[in-house]
C-alpha cells in the first residue's frame, strides 16, 4: 500500500513539473534531498531524481522559460569547479571516478538552474521551505524514535543516499536547523509558530543522539554562535546549557562512552583512523598536485600514500577529501566558494542591520550564513565535500542577494499615481502662474 501511495504521489507531481519548469526544480531538490523513492521497493533504483531533472529542462524548452543566470562570484566559481572536476576526472586514478562525476555534476547542474528559475521572493521561500522541510522530515522522525528509545538506538537515512549513515544525516539535520529558526522567526504566533517550535526542539534531539561527534562538537559551536547573536543572548546560554544538561542526564551509557572519546582520540582507533586517511590525503595531494580525482580513497591507492596502508578509512573531513580527489587548486576553489558566499551573506546582513522592511532578508541572511558554518564545522570530521544540500544552501543564498536587489530597486522606483479618465488631473486643475 505504501509502495503504491508513494508511486502515486511522484507519477502524478511529473506532467506539473513537465508543464512548469519552477515546480519541477522544486520538486527535483525535494526528491534528491529527501529520496522518497527509496521507501518504495519498486523504484528504489529507479532515477527518479533524473527524471525531473529531464522534465524541468523540457519544460523550460517548451515554455521558454530560460530565466536568466545569476552573475555571482559563486555562480561563476561553481562553473569553474564543474570544469575543474572534469579534468581531475579525466586524470583520475580510478575508473569508478567517472561515476561520482556523473552524479556530483548533476548537482551542480541543477543547482545553477535553480538560481536562473527561483528568482522571485515567493520561489525563494518556496525553495527555503523545500530543503528545510525534506530534511526536516527525518529530524522529527529521529527525534521522536530517540526519546522513545531513550537515546539506545541510532537512526539512519535512506539507503543509498547522501544522509544514510547516522553521521551524514546529523550533518543535514545540523545545517536545516537554521533555516528552522529563520521560519519561526517569521511565525512568531499561532499554530505554526508552535509546530515549528516543536519541530526545532525534536530536532536537537535528534542531533545529540545521533551518535556523532563531529556533529556534537558543532551542535556546540552552532549554538554559542546563535546565543552571542541573539539580543538576549546571556538568557540564550542559560537555556541551552539546561537544555544540554537536560539531555546528557537523559543520554544512556553507550552514548555518554561515545562522546568520551572525544577526550581519548589518542587511543581510539576510529580517531586514529581518521589521521591515517588525512595523511593519506596530504601525501596524494603532495605526489599528485591536482588530486587523485573522484573516489581516490580506495584500499589500493592506500597502499602507496597512507602512514599505515592496511588503515583503510574513508576521508572524514570535506576539507581532506577534497585535498586528496582534488589537489590545491580544488581545495582553494571550494573553499573559495564558501568564502564567497560567506561574505555575500555578510554584506547583505549589515545593509538590511536595523531595517523593519527587510528584516526578512536580514534573518534568512543570519541563518543560511549559520547553516554553511555548521557545514563548515561539522565537516571538519566528515567526508561530504560534494553534498547536494551544501550547493543548494550556497545557491539560496545567491538567490536571496538577487530577490534582495530586484526588491530594493523596485521600492527605490516612485510609482505614479493614477489619473482617473474623464477628469482633470490635480496639476491640469491648478491654475497656471503668471
Amino acid at each position: 500500500m505504501r509502495d503504491l501511495v508513494f508511486m502515486a504521489i511522484l507519477a502524478g507531481l511529473l506532467p506539473f513539473a513537465i508543464w512548469n519548469p519552477q515546480f519541477g526544480v522544486l520538486a527535483y531538490v525535494w526528491v534528491g534531498l529527501m529520496n522518497p523513492h527509496r521507501f518504495v521497493w519498486q523504484l528504489s533504483n529507479f532515477p527518479v531524481a533524473l527524471t525531473f531533472a529531464l522534465a524541468t529542462l523540457v519544460a523550460m524548452i517548451l515554455r521558454k522559460r530560460f530565466g536568466r543566470f545569476p552573475v555571482r562570484t559563486e555562480t561563476v566559481l561553481i562553473l569553474v569547479w564543474f570544469c575543474y572536476t572534469t579534468i581531475t576526472t579525466v586524470l583520475a586514478i580510478g575508473h569508478e571516478a567517472w561515476a561520482q562525476w556523473d552524479k556530483v555534476s548533476k548537482i551542480l547542474l541543477m543547482a545553477i538552474v535553480a538560481g536562473m528559475l527561483l528568482q522571485s521572493r515567493k520561489d525563494l521561500t518556496r525553495l527555503v521551505a523545500v530543503i528545510a522541510g525534506s530534511i526536516l522530515f527525518f529530524a522529527v522522525k529521529g527525534g521522536i524514535f530517540s526519546i522513545l528509545t531513550r537515546g539506545n538506538y541510532l537512526v539512519y537515512g535512506p539507503a543509498g543516499s547522501f544522509i544514510a549513515d547516522n553521521n551524514d544525516l546529523a550533518l543535514a539535520e545540523l545545517m536545516v536547523l537554521p533555516l528552522l529558526l529563520y521560519f519561526i522567526r517569521q511565525e512568531k504566533k499561532g499554530w505554526r509558530g508552535l509546530l515549528l517550535k516543536g519541530a526545532f526542539v525534536l530536532s536537537i534531539v535528534g542531533i545529540v543522539f545521533s551518535y556523532s561527534r563531529g556533529a556534537l562538537v558543532a551542535f556546540v559551536g552552532l549554538t554559542l554562535l546563535l546565543a552571542w547573536r541573539s539580543r538576549h543572548r546571556f538568557r540564550a546560554l542559560a537555556l541551552a546549557l539546561i537544555a544540554v544538561s537536560a539531555l546528557v542526564a537523559f543520554a544512556p551509557k553507550a552514548w555518554m562512552e561515545r562522546m568520551h572519546t572525544i577526550q581519548t582520540y589518542q587511543q581510539d582507533a576510529s580517531a586514529l583512523g581518521r589521521l591515517n586517511a588525512w595523511g593519506f590525503a596530504w601525501n596524494l595531494a603532495n605526489s599528485r598536485p591536482w588530486g587523485g580525482g573522484f573516489r581516490a580513497f580506495t584500499p589500493e591507492t592506500f597502499q602507496h600514500y597512507a602512514p599505515n596502508p592496511e588503515d583503510y578509512h574513508d576521508a572524514h573531513s570535506i576539507y581532506f577529501q577534497v585535498l586528496g580527489e582534488q589537489g590545491y587548486p580544488g581545495l582553494l576553489i571550494f573553499l573559495s566558494i564558501l568564502g564567497a558566499s560567506l561574505l555575500r551573506l555578510q554584506r547583505i546582513r549589515g545593509q538590511t542591520r536595523g531595517e523593519p522592511e527587510w528584516k526578512w532578508a536580514h534573518d534568512l541572511a543570519e541563518m543560511l550564513q549559520c547553516s554553511l558554518l555548521a557545514y563548515a564545522m561539522a565537516g571538519a570530521f566528515l567526508g561530504l565535500a560534494y553534498f547536494d544540500l551544501y550547493y543548494y544552501v550556497i545557491i539560496t543564498g545567491v538567490l536571496l542577494h538577487v530577490v534582495y536587489l530586484e526588491e530594493r530597486r523596485r521600492a527605490l522606483v516612485p510609482v505614479p499615481e493614477p489619473v482617473r479618465a474623464g477628469l482633470p488631473s490635480a496639476r491640469a486643475a491648478a491654475p497656471t502662474p503668471a
